[in-house]
This record gives structure tokens, C-alpha cells and sequence, in this order.
């Protein structure tokens, strides 16, 4: 009897504070109904147990999303408002300023320029946006060039023999390495075991990241502690923050001791001489917040990258060299015929550069332009960024007068956004002269959402490309490309934060001749 009454106190309790909080939070509850919602259970939402399985994220997206342009889906208690239509998007990105990750990837990635909140991501972008300044791009090109040289070197080994070999991996240390020189004035002569190591550990703080998200049981600070412990998957946090943790009491270090001048940190502005600067004027810059603040950097600038650069030369050895004529809504001349892909892309690097010349700074920055269709094509397709979440601060009106409630978390759903027939035709094939100056000028401005929009767009835009340029134009310059795979079919895809081929990107070399090569 004791028992029973214990019991029904407490479901009273539980009762009366639920409908006193439904009571409060009326209005924001009204608004949601205005949404589609897949069947909800209690305690879980909507989650399915195929959803907690990264390979299947991609097609429970497209799934949902298949007969709605906007859908909410629940995590747990949590509502989070599937957005893919792009009027919709850019109502969201261009009012609203703030993301939204509940912190669930601090234990990885800290707090930084990419986690943070409105107020502290201000103060981070504010301080790096000099390090991306035009006259900072300039002088990174020379380091793009010197490692995208080294990577050439690296795949001479396999040139000639007939071996297809997985090139994320290559492309994905070249990164690392390069935004290390670049960005955190750092000399990259560290072992390759080191930054191997680097990217190996990104990559599960990524998929444990995302796992966490669709996992509520993890939510709680000290469970996610315990499962990062009990699975051996610390050593991989560990890996992961060693790195930014030297650059930072490295330069502190040079800095006390004076081997670099006040003088010339104050004038330099790579990402951890600015970062030092400010650790001298705000006190919130500690050392782990300069060290969560060059993890970001690192993470973003390197995962992204390498991702787009293998998927771009994956699809261009998939896409030899094609002859198409009237199959393009933005040429007007209706005999129109034109030569696409990777003989095009080489064909517009030997006329810049000829057989034996060096890329500079101008290549990168002024030409090349065929080769950037490709590059924000295949982002299009493949977006590292594959979805992103905001939240909401006040209510928002999208362009039918439907009322977004303040305090909801946005899902922005990019990978379907880039599928929309309304802006592109024939969406699901990669076609370069969907970034034509043309074809750019025909679609609603702002819809190309590569990099997203907004205030919170991302400031490492042109270094992104540029970096990309030059890997793949060397490459391109230097070897033509083949593979097995006839075809990128979209169950050869996953996603966890970002799109990833379940395949690899498996890659054949042959070296260049000064005449087309035969096998074309």
C-alpha cells in the first residue's frame, strides 16, 4: 500500500509539472503541429533501430524527406524541424545566426569558431577572418603548390602499374599538412605517422559525434565519458587534441622566451598568432580554448578538403572525355556541342601552364575556371557539409507565412537541397556546366549552398577552392586518370556528418604523354 501511494505521488508529480510546462510552452507546440511528423513513440521520438547505423542516415534523409519539403523529426524529447527546400533554407540561414549542437561534441572538439554559440562565435570569427584575408591567400598558394607537388611525387610509384589505390588517404594527410603550414604557421616536418594518426582519429570523433546525436541514452555528460572509456575510443580524443595542444605551447613557449618577437605576432595573422594575440586581450581565450579553436580549423579545413578533392578526381576519372551536344537548358544555341570533363580540365591546364611550367599564386586565383565548375559541382553532389542544424532565437515567417517557433532546432538538409529539379535539371548526374557563369546567373542568388549562406557561411570559402585547384590540377596535369567504378550510384553512398563513397575512391594512374593518351 506504501508502495502504491509512493508510486502515484510521484505520477502525480510528473503529471502536473508536464502539464504546467505544456501549459508555458503552448504556443510553441501549436506551431509545430503545423508540420508533418513521422509516427512518434515515447522516449525515442521517431528513431528507428536502422537509424543508429551511419550507412543508413542517408537513406532514412531521403526517405523522409521523399513527399516533404519540411518535417519534424524527434530525437528523443527533442523536435527538430527537416528543412530541404531552398526558400525555406535561406529564410532560416539569413535570419538566424546561431547553431545548435547541443553540445554533444565537446568531449572531441571543444569549443570553437564552428560549435559556438552566437556571442563567443562573433569574438572567434571577428579575430581568424584576417588569416583568410586576400593578402593571406596569396601567400598560401605557395605552400598549396610545394604540397601538391609532394603529393604528385608520392603517386609516382603507383603510375604505370596498373594498381588502382584508394587516394582519400593521400589527399587527406596533404591537407593535414597543409593547413598546418598555411594556417597555423607551423613547419609540417612532423612524422607522417603523426598526422596519419590525426586523420584517423577525426574521422571516428565524427562518426562518434553523430552516433551520439540519434543516441539519447549518451546524452548524459558522464554515460558518454564512460562509453568513450569503456570502448577504447579515448585514445582517439586523446590523438586528436595532442596535436593543436603542441602548436599552442609551442608558440606560447617562443613567445615567453622571445625567439618570436611581441612584434611579430602582432603582425602576423596565421590562425595561432592571432589566436596568441588574443589570449593577451581577452581572458576568455584560454589555452584550451586556443586549442579547441585550432582543432576546429584544423578538422573543418582538412576533412573538408580532402573529401571534395576525391570525389572530384573520382569523378573525373569516371568522365573521360565526352562529347555533348543540346543536352543543356542554359546554352542558347540549339547546335550547341562542347567537350566536358577530365580532357577538357587538362586541356585548360596545358594552355595555361604548358608541359613543364609551375603554378603561381595567379593560376590559382584568376584561371582555371573549368576546373572550379568541377569542384563545385562535385560539392554540389557530394557536399562535406552534408546537413547542418541551427537554432532558432526568435520566431521566423518563411516566405508562405508559416510561423517557425523561437527556440527550435533546424536541420538544413544540403545534400537534398542540391537535388531540387527547380534549380537544377537532372540533378543526380554530375555535370560541371551547372556552375557556368550562365547557368549560376539563371538560379535565384544565394542558392548555391557549397559553403551556406548567411552570417554563419563559412570564412574559409576561397581557401577551400584554392587548395583544391591546385591539388587536382597538378594531378590532372601530371596523370590521367581510370577506375573500375562505371558509375557513382547513390547506394555506393553513406553519411554521417558528412557524404562519403562506401566504396573508396579507387584510382588508377597513368602517366601523362604530351599527346591524348590512348586509352581515352
Amino acid at each position: 500500500m506504501v508502495l502504491l501511494l509512493v508510486v502515484a505521488t510521484f505520477v502525480t508529480i510528473f503529471l502536473s509539472i508536464r502539464r504546467v510546462y505544456f501549459r508555458r510552452h503552448q504556443r510553441y507546440y501549436e506551431l509545430l503541429k503545423q508540420f508533418p511528423s513521422p509516427p512518434t513513440y515515447p522516449f525515442i521520438g521517431n528513431l528507428k533501430p536502422s537509424h543508429f547505423v551511419s550507412d543508413d542516415f542517408l537513406k532514412t534523409f531521403e526517405e523522409l524527406l521523399k513527399s516533404h519539403d519540411r518535417l519534424v523529426y524527434w530525437i528523443g524529447p527533442k523536435p527538430i524541424l527537416l528543412l530541404k527546400n531552398f526558400d525555406d533554407i535561406s529564410t532560416i540561414l539569413h535570419q538566424n545566426s546561431d547553431r545548435n549542437f547541443f553540445g554533444l561534441g565537446n568531449q572531441w572538439f571543444g569549443e570553437g569558431i564552428v560549435t559556438n554559440r552566437y556571442a563567443e562565435w562573433k569574438k572567434s570569427k571577428k579575430l581568424l577572418t584576417p588569416a583568410f584575408s586576400s593578402e593571406m591567400l596569396f601567400k598560401y598558394c605557395d605552400v598549396f603548390n610545394r604540397k601538391s607537388s609532394a603529393l604528385v611525387q608520392q603517386l609516382k610509384s603507383f603510375a604505370g602499374s596498373g594498381e588502382e589505390i584508394d587516394i582519400h588517404e593521400y589527399v587527406m594527410n596533404t591537407n593535414v599538412e597543409v593547413i598546418l603550414e598555411n594556417v597555423m604557421g607551423v613547419s609540417t616536418e612532423k612524422s607522417g605517422k603523426e598526422v596519419k594518426g590525426f586523420g584517423v582519429a577525426l574521422e571516428h570523433g565524427i562518426q562518434d559525434v553523430l552516433k551520439r546525436h540519434v543516441s539519447p541514452w549518451l546524452y548524459p555528460h558522464i554515460i558518454y565519458s564512460t562509453y568513450l572509456k569503456l570502448s577504447g575510443r579515448m585514445k582517439f580524443v586523446e590523438t586528436l587534441k595532442r596535436l593543436p595542444e603542441e602548436v599552442v605551447k609551442e608558440t606560447i613557449i617562443k613567445v615567453n622566451n622571445d625567439t618570436c618577437s611581441t612584434e611579430n605576432v602582432d603582425s602576423s595573422k596565421c590562425v595561432v598568432d592571432l589566436l596568441i594575440k588574443a589570449r593577451h586581450q581577452d581572458s576568455c581565450f584560454t589555452e584550451t580554448r586556443l586549442r579547441d579553436e585550432l582543432l576546429q580549423v584544423i578538422s573543418t579545413g582538412s576533412e573538408t578538403s580532402a573529401l571534395n578533392v576525391s570525389f572530384t578526381l573520382l569523378m573525373l576519372a569516371i568522365h573521360q572525355d565526352i562529347q555533348v551536344c543540346n543536352s543543356y537548358r542554359f546554352h542558347n544555341t540549339k547546335n550547341d556541342c562542347y567537350i566536358i570533363l577530365q580532357q577538357k580540365v587538362y586541356e585548360e591546364i596545358t594552355q595555361l601552364v604548358g608541359e613543364h611550367e609551375e603554378f603561381t599564386s595567379d593560376h590559382l586565383f584568376n584561371h582555371l575556371k573549368y576546373l572550379e565548375q568541377c569542384i563545385r559541382e562535385t560539392l554540389r553532389m557530394f557536399n562535406p557539409a552534408a546537413s547542418i542544424l541551427r537554432q532558432t532565437q526568435k520566431e521566423h515567417v518563411l516566405k508562405d507565412n508559416t510561423i517557425v517557433p523561437a527556440d527550435l532546432s533546424i536541420g538544413i538538409v544540403f545534400h537534398l537541397a542540391h537535388r531540387d529539379t527547380a534549380l537544377y535539371e537532372n540533378p543526380h548526374k554530375w555535370n560541371p556546366e551547372n556552375f557556368s557563369t550562365q547557368a549560376i546567373a539563371s538560379r535565384p542568388k544565394g542558392s548555391d549552398l557549397n559553403f551556406s549562406i548567411g552570417p554563419r557561411s563559412c570564412i574559409g570559402t576561397k581557401y577551400a577552392i584554392l587548395s583544391n585547384k591546385s591539388q587536382i590540377a597538378q594531378i590532372i596535369h601530371n596523370y590521367h586518370l581510370s577506375t573500375s567504378i562505371k558509375e557513382l550510384k547513390p547506394e555506393y553512398l553513406k553519411m554521417d556528418i558528412s557524404i562519403r563513397s562506401k566504396v573508396g575512391f579507387p584510382i588508377r594512374f597513368t602517366h601523362r604523354k604530351k599527346t591524348r593518351p590512348e586509352n581515352i
